[in-house]
């Protein structure tokens, strides 16, 4: 939603400087929920607006408009809580738990949760269902394995985030390609020039650390008896691997998520209630309040108490402040305000890619919407990579890497919050070990600077036809 509001660079910077410090405050020196700050945020703006004359009904029309186009994905965030509640019930993420410790051992383990992540959301095109299935389990082996909790959850939304983004039927990917005006394909290859290094950077340190605890004696005995644990209070065996391989397979006919996401939770109250013999009674409690571990092991209780509808209630409500921020600072014309300064960046090809990638960075940060941040950048600088020659693909790679690799390093945007939530860990313990999301902007500043992986249009013009 675009505002008409004119506001001035000064005002802009001044009144979102203040609705940020106030995040950062709050968040990062109090250390609280982002929730009440965001809150004082959102009054900041609102009062910004009311004082220069925007009424309260068009801040209002920007806020709900803003969390509208989210309901279905606040939807899934819900199906997700429900998912997870039943297969923890049913015995699938125990058995991907326990089927796991067989497999892997300490110094292999992190390598091989970014490619198997990786894979998955390949595949799914959705990084917040790897996440939300064997992410979680992979939380668990590498409980087992004593790899801190914040190590193996950076190396889960590394891989996430890596197949998300390559996966020609991602959400944002498509996105991405649709507001940069090029072809789908060569902006999936074009991404390949930034993310690339920084996959394999990360593969690399993930396998340097990796090496750390492949000496650990204790980590054995510890597996034990988390395996005894899962086995002793769950029926384990290959066929509990069904609601997932269904899972995949809808999702790889491009079936719509909710529905998706409603089988997939349907076929774990299923296994709860046939293979695990328990009663409707409960297998519809665990969808609602989540599964409560009772095995008498602390480690495996820990492990599965996870999951259910209500779980989601801190997620979704942080959601809908932070759509609501964002939807407050549209309306209110302090977006354009932001943009009236930065023309004159744009007049060379490295200081282009570059003010593009910044400007897409700040909004997903501050605004905490990655498709917010994606396509103010591609309208107001699109024009511009067709001055200069160049493909659209390198703007569609560049909105990538400042938003979608960028969102879970937000504490309270959507991404953040989402992947902070069903991992049951804190950004800031996770965010140094996001190496894709640390090493991306790397590649994106020596692809701008050295010209590599920087596309130009076929005789220096651009042709209209491909729009």
């Amino acid at each position: 939603m675009k505002s008409d509001t004119k506001s001035t660079f000064a005002e802009s910077a001044i009144w979102l400087g203040a609705a940020v410090l106030i995040l950062i405050y709050g968040v990062v020196i109090l250390q609280q929920s982002p929730h009440i700050p965001l809150l004082f945020s959102i009054a900041v703006i609102v009062l910004y607006g009311i004082t220069h004359k925007v009424a309260w009904s068009e801040i209002r029309k920007g806020i709900i408009h803003n969390i509208s186009e989210s309901i279905e994905a606040i939807l899934i965030i819900c199906l997700i809580g429900v998912t997870v509640g039943t297969w923890m019930s049913s015995g699938t993420v125990p058995a991907i738990i326990y089927y796991g410790f067989q497999i892997f051992s300490p110094q292999y383990f992190l390598i091989s949760v970014v490619i198997l992540c990786s894979i998955m959301s390949l595949c799914t095109g959705s990084s917040w269902t790897t996440i939300g299935t064997i992410g979680v389990a992979f939380i668990g082996i590498g409980t087992g394995l004593e790899i801190p909790v914040g190590l193996t959850a950076g190396a889960i939304i590394s891989g996430a985030y890596f197949g998300d983004k390559q996966s020609p039927v991602s959400d944002s990917t498509n996105f991405a390609a649709s507001v940069a005006k090029t072809d789908l394909y060569e902006h999936v290859r074009s991404m390949l020039f930034t993310t690339g290094p920084a996959y394999i950077g990360s593969l690399i340190l993930f396998g340097i650390l990796g090496l750390k605890y492949s000496n650990q004696t204790s980590s054995a005995q510890q597996i034990s008896v988390i395996a005894e644990g899962i086995k002793g209070s769950f029926r384990i065996s290959p066929l509990l691997f069904l609601p997932l391989i269904i899972m995949i397979i809808l999702i790889i006919k491009k079936f719509p998520a909710i529905p998706t996401m409603m089988a997939a939770s349907g076929m774990g109250l299923l296994f709860t209630v046939f293979y695990q013999n328990k009663s409707w009674k409960d297998g519809l409690s665990y969808m609602y309040s989540g599964y409560v571990g009772q095995t008498g092991v602390d480690a495996v209780d820990t492990l599965v108490t996870r999951g259910g509808l209500t779980s989601m209630t801190t997620t979704i409500t942080l959601m809908l402040f932070s759509l609501s921020l964002a939807g407050a600072l549209q309306s209110t014309g302090i977006i354009n305000g932001i943009l009236t300064k930065t023309q004159k960046l744009t007049h060379h090809i490295p200081g282009l890619v570059i003010s593009t990638w910044v400007l897409t960075f700040l909004l997903s940060f501050f605004a905490a919407d990655p498709y917010l941040a994606m396509i103010i950048p591609a309208n107001v600088w699109g024009w511009c990579y067709d001055e200069q020659g160049l493909r659209r693909s390198v703007l569609s790679r560049t909105l990538e890497d400042g938003g979608t690799i960028i969102c879970p390093m937000v504490p309270w945007g959507t991404n953040g919050i989402y992947c902070s939530a069903t991992l049951s860990v804190a950004v800031a313990s996770y965010l140094p070990y996001y190496f894709l999301g640390l090493l991306t902007p790397a590649a994106m500043l020596f692809c701008a600077l050295s010209g590599f992986g920087i596309k130009k249009i076929k005789g220096g013009t651009y042709d209209s036809s491909r729009e």
